[in-house]
């Protein structure tokens, strides 16, 4: 999955905005909207703006113990219906009532648990949100490589201490920019495979820094994957003294 489960309900409100918005789609939380019946505020407003028209999504947070009514449904359809949106969901972090489900058949509302809200959305976060992210490894890439004569041309002008620390680093960090380049090629992988460790040859010596691997949400795995190639694009540079 993309996140965490929340917290609290001000934590799955900012959550289900912020998978929206990294998604693709234009969101904000606690919006005021017009109905033919008056203002109404709504948890999590986002409007997808690469469809024609523009797609209008509703949310509405739940992170209840127990699990939401019909009558919580019948209220928010009413609304998603007088505002005329085209989508409206309540994400709940418990669940819902057997007789929710009957209040939200024939209507553009969707009842979704946390996970399968995430599920909905996985596919174009990974597109817009994980593969921008992973760009800022470019240059450790080009470090890496096994053959890049420019680079190399560059660091046949060292002197031999900066040689020997660069190959040093090429052999450190070989692995986490290979990593970087099986996912930019096949960003999908990125879903199917985590946690890496459990997809890596058990032999103990994995080359990837343990928090890296043993990463479950997405989110979790971009944040660590760029501190460590920030960090090595640094020591890099550090040797050629500028970005080679």
């Amino acid at each position: 999955m993309i996140k965490r489960p929340p917290i609290d309900w001000k934590d799955l409100q900012n959550q289900v905005s912020d998978v929206l918005s990294k998604s693709g789609l234009a969101s904000e939380t606690n919006k005021a909207v017009k109905t033919v019946r008056g203002s109404v505020n709504i948890d999590v407003y986002a409007e997808d703006n690469t469809t024609q028209p523009t797609t209008t999504y509703l949310c509405e947070c739940k992170h209840w113990r127990e699990n939401v009514t019909k009558t919580i449904v019948h209220a928010f359809r009413t609304v998603v219906l007088d505002y005329g949106a085209n989508w409206g969901f309540i994400i709940s972090s418990s669940g819902f009532q057997s007789g929710a489900y009957e209040a939200a058949e024939k209507s553009p509302i969707r009842l979704l648990t946390w996970d399968e809200f995430q599920e909905l959305f996985v596919d174009r976060w990974i597109q817009n949100y994980l593969t921008s992210r992973l760009n800022i490894a470019d240059p450790l890439i080009e470090y890496t490589e096994p053959i890049n004569s420019r680079i190399f041309r560059k660091a046949g002008k060292l002197n031999v201490d900066k040689q020997n620390r660069f190959k040093e680093l090429c052999e450190k960090y070989y692995k986490l920019g290979f990593l970087a380049i099986s996912f930019l090629v096949s960003p999908a992988r990125a879903r199917e495979n985590l946690p890496l460790r459990n997809n890596l040859l058990n032999n103990g010596d994995y080359g990837l820094p343990d928090d890296l691997i043993d990463a479950t949400y997405l989110q979790d795995f971009v944040d660590i994957y760029c501190r460590y190639a920030i960090e090595a694009i640094v020591e890099f540079d550090l040797v050629f003294g500028e970005r080679a």
